[in-house]
């Protein structure tokens, strides 16, 4: 066929196509339009629309951060502030779905849908609303795919859609309901063959959130043998060989750090897997050189200069397995010492410094560990509300212990006289001072990190038990107080003392004395106060009087006390618990916890298979307290009477319900999460929500505990709870807006609160608009100019959500552009802060030259009639910020 044929031939077949199209109106279901509609929504739609969305993710997923500190997410999808970056790419992808949806669905004679007549349209649908999913528009996704759900029944692709609603579900953490989507699925013998590994990966991510790693295994083991995509197997692999480490399955682990290595990942993802592979070694499996000295060359690297810290984790890690502890030690003080960009890293060596002392146990020595743990650790960390806990826990032992070491000492003081008195406190303050100055002279020179090491000479006086108890050693009493001063100085006794910058949020109220600083043993070289403030200070705590005497010895009766319940309830040591109730007897046979202190030590030594002292502290409570609670309840074990029986559910509670007392709201939060993983559909979870909430009225600013006050409020309308909640909005809506110090938010200023309250109302879930205020002063702002700024800004980011623009005259100085409209607080915020961080539009005038807000419709039409910008402002600080 010559060149004059196949021009001929081209302009016929492009007639014929013309000709094609032209007859195929989306109201004929025939062969001819059926294939016209099918190649123009594959082809026009969904492959074009899908490559835009291909070139977004791919930025997506190169601008999400991994922590190699905890399992890696299956999906790398970033987070919404930087989803901002692709919403050109999304909006373009959903604008040229919207179009083929819209041209090629054939309808029938009534306007209605024919689903299937086409074979692309439900493509399309789904991949509108992945680009919802990937802008966070969670709740408008769910919708999209459940439409596809129930409109395409004979299509395949109701099984995606299915999938991704499960993928939505997940990200919103509701797990109950992404398992029953999950569960579903499962059974679905129809699910494409071409989408089966994701099944398999969204399946993982769901058993790795409620933290079932053997379901989590199996499910991304499958995933990883389907997945055709190489740096996806890879991930795949890694997460595997994370979970197998997270279940001390080493040599499974070890195996698959090796497979992942082979396999060249990138430069990042390699570094980690040899770092944990090193500390997944076994010494059974043969000699350890060769893992060392991989670790050795990357220390010797100098483009490794600031992952030194994790290299030298990595090789305590190595001698933790070999059994040697001091070269551990060793590692994780230098891995401390050269965390210089990670706090994360710095945190776990503390960590595991930490769970080194506590196992011993040392627990003074620990509870500097875990506070210095808290210190750097994100809360994020998904063992965060554990170890938080635990160092809680120590805490209060500590400060219990050191009330008790005080006491004594003090009563020790107060039996010399008073020039005594005076010479001895004179030789401490001298002492301190000198030891200061070595001590700052000798930081200077090397900078040295704590070694626990140091200790082993102190650590006879931090027993619990026994006569070598620092409170019954003059010496240990001197060395006790001038170690602290040594590494601390005089120290303000207030929460979070030992801080550079206070914080108490993740604290107690009982948190006032620890041992520790930023990292166990760093120094503090603040100057010491005023000696002859000093002198006065401590001569006036030492007891004058028999009342002060007894006044001192309450203080140590109590905290003996609280230190045995601690040491039983919250560190599960019944020996140390025992024995310090033993001594609280000993010292203070008539003490007023003496029937409670036979009570836990006859519990005590049953639980430690003692049956000797366990039945001698019984019968002395059957004998002399026969008609106490106590008495009846070791009687009576295993009462038959059903009320008598807490099941877990409700001991769950009640130690959520004592957690949120404790001022643990961190964990509280996290335990509403944990029931219903744990109790799914209980009848308690209307109260596990008020908590939640509570906790996040303590924690969170005022429109985060008002959200979620609505939710309780709506969710559970037969409910007492909902009572609860509505009694606390109505306090803060009635009471003009005034602060209650119970309660966390912005409250607004006295003066204006009366009346804004009676201008503006807060309705969070009604319609809403954006508005821009433009203060036009000079002339210097072209109004113009700005609406076609965020004309374009629209078109490129929120081209579906189909947003109006008015701009109505405000006053004589200023111009107000009003956006429309947003279905709630929420949406309107969303895209608010997204326009406040465009450049394109915002990027050359001065943020003294406009305000932006959202505000509801209601509020909108007042704004306009007062004019009173200060006044809205003042509201919405209150409720928006």
């Amino acid at each position: 066929m010559n060149s004059g044929q196949i021009n001929r031939f081209r302009n016929f077949f492009l007639l014929v196509m013309c000709a094609w199209g032209i007859s195929c109106s989306n109201t004929k279901d025939t062969f001819v339009s059926r294939t016209f509609h099918n190649l123009s929504a594959h082809y026009n739609g969904y492959y074009n629309a899908g490559l835009k969305m291909e070139d977004g993710l791919d930025k997506l997923a190169a601008s999400h951060v991994d922590h190699y500190d905890r399992i890696l997410k299956v999906f790398q999808y970033a987070d919404a502030s930087k989803a901002k970056a692709i919403y050109p790419q999304l909006e373009d992808a959903m604008k040229r779905t919207t179009t083929v949806i819209s041209r090629h669905t054939i309808i029938d004679k009534r306007g209605n849908e024919k689903p299937n007549s086409e074979r692309w349209i439900d493509d399309n649908w789904i991949l509108y609303g992945k680009a919802q999913f990937f802008k966070h528009d969670y709740f408008e996704a769910i919708e999209t795919f459940k439409y596809v759900e129930s409109t395409y029944k004979k299509e395949s692709g109701r099984h995606v859609a299915s999938m991704w609603i499960a993928k939505t579900y997940l990200e919103l953490t509701q797990l109950k309901e992404a398992e029953n989507k999950l569960d579903y699925l499962r059974n679905q013998s129809d699910f494409p063959k071409k989408s089966k590994w994701e099944l398999e990966a969204v399946n993982a991510d769901y058993y790795l959130q409620v933290k079932n790693y053997d379901k989590a295994a199996e499910h991304l083991m499958r995933a990883a043998a389907l997945v055709k995509d190489r740096e996806k197997k890879i991930r795949y692999n890694f997460i595997l060989a994370q979970i197998h480490q997270q279940k001390g399955e080493f040599k499974q682990a070890f195996d698959l750090y090796s497979k992942v290595i082979k396999m060249n990942p990138k430069y990042e993802m390699a570094f980690n897997a040899r770092l944990n592979r090193a500390r997944c070694y076994e010494s059974s499996s043969g000699s350890s050189e060769s893992v060392r000295n991989e670790l050795l060359k990357m220390e010797k690297d100098p483009k490794n200069k600031d992952f030194l810290d994790q290299i030298y984790y990595a090789l305590a890690g190595l001698s933790k397995n070999e059994g040697n502890e001091e070269e551990q030690l060793r590692y994780l003080n230098l891995s401390v010492r050269n965390s210089t960009i990670n706090q994360n890293q710095k945190a776990l060596s503390y960590l595991e410094l930490g769970k080194i002392a506590y196992k011993k146990p040392e627990y003074r020595l620990a509870q500097g560990y875990y506070d210095s743990t808290i210190t750097n650790l994100a809360t994020d960390f998904p063992d965060y509300t554990e170890i938080l806990t635990r160092r809680n826990s120590l805490t209060k032992l500590v400060k219990y212990l050191k009330t008790i070491e005080t006491e004594d000492s003090l009563q020790i003081l107060a039996k010399l006289t008073p020039e005594e008195q005076k010479k001895l406190v004179d030789n401490i303050i001298l002492q301190e001072e000198e030891q200061r100055k070595s001590l700052k002279k000798q930081d200077e020179q090397t900078n040295q990190i704590f070694d626990p090491s140091n200790l082993n000479s102190a650590n006879q006086f931090n027993r619990a038990t026994g006569s070598s108890w620092y409170f019954y050693n003059t010496q240990a009493i001197s060395f006790g107080f001038n170690e602290f001063t040594k590494k601390w100085g005089e120290r303000k006794l207030e929460d979070n003392w030992r801080r550079s910058k206070k914080q108490s949020n993740l604290g107690t109220p009982d948190e006032l004395i620890t041992l520790e600083s930023n990292g166990p043993g760093g120094p503090d070289t603040a100057g010491a106060a005023n000696a002859d403030t000093r002198r006065t200070h401590m001569l006036k705590s030492i007891p004058a009087n028999n009342e002060a005497i007894d006044k001192s010895i309450n203080k140590i009766v109590d905290a003996y006390y609280n230190v045995g319940m601690i040491y039983r309830e919250q560190l599960n040591d019944l020996k140390a618990s025992a024995e310090t109730f033993e001594e609280l007897l000993r010292r203070f046979p008539e003490n007023k916890f003496k029937l409670q202190t036979y009570y836990q030590l006859y519990r005590a030594y049953a639980a430690l298979n003692n049956p000797v002292k366990s039945d001698y502290y019984k019968n002395i409570i059957l004998n002399k307290y026969s008609d106490t609670e106590y008495a009846e309840i070791i009687r009576n074990p295993n009462p038959d009477s059903k009320s008598t029986k807490k099941s877990s559910l409700e001991v769950f509670y009640e130690d959520t319900y004592r957690k949120y007392l404790n001022g643990e709201y961190v964990s509280v939060i996290q335990r509403k999460v944990d029931s219903e993983i744990q109790f799914p559909q209980n009848l308690l979870a209307p109260k596990f929500d008020l908590l939640k909430t509570l906790s996040i009225g303590r924690t969170q600013a005022l429109p985060a505990f008002e959200a979620s006050l609505n939710d309780i409020v709506r969710n559970y309308s037969n409910d007492s709870v909902k009572d609860v909640a509505q009694d606390i909005l109505d306090y803060i809506h009635n009471k003009n807006n005034k602060s209650d110090p119970n309660l966390s938010g912005n409250p607004l200023p006295p003066d204006t609160a009366s009346e804004n309250k009676k201008l503006y109302s807060y309705l969070p879930d009604t319609l809403h608009n954006v508005v821009l205020i433009l203060q036009n002063i000079g002339g210097l702002l072209d109004p113009e100019k700005i609406k076609n700024k965020i004309s374009d800004f629209n078109r490129i980011n929120f081209g579906s959500k189909g947003i109006t623009m008015q701009d109505p005259l405000f006053d004589h100085r200023s111009r107000i552009i009003i956006l429309k409209s947003f279905t709630g607080k929420t949406d309107a915020l969303k895209y608010l802060n997204v326009l406040f961080d465009n450049d394109q539009v915002f990027g050359n005038v001065s943020p003294d030259n406009y305000q932006l807000f959202a505000i509801s419709v209601n509020n909108l039409s007042t704004l306009l009639i007062q004019k009173k910008t200060d006044l809205y402002e003042d509201f919405y600080r209150g409720f928006y910020k």
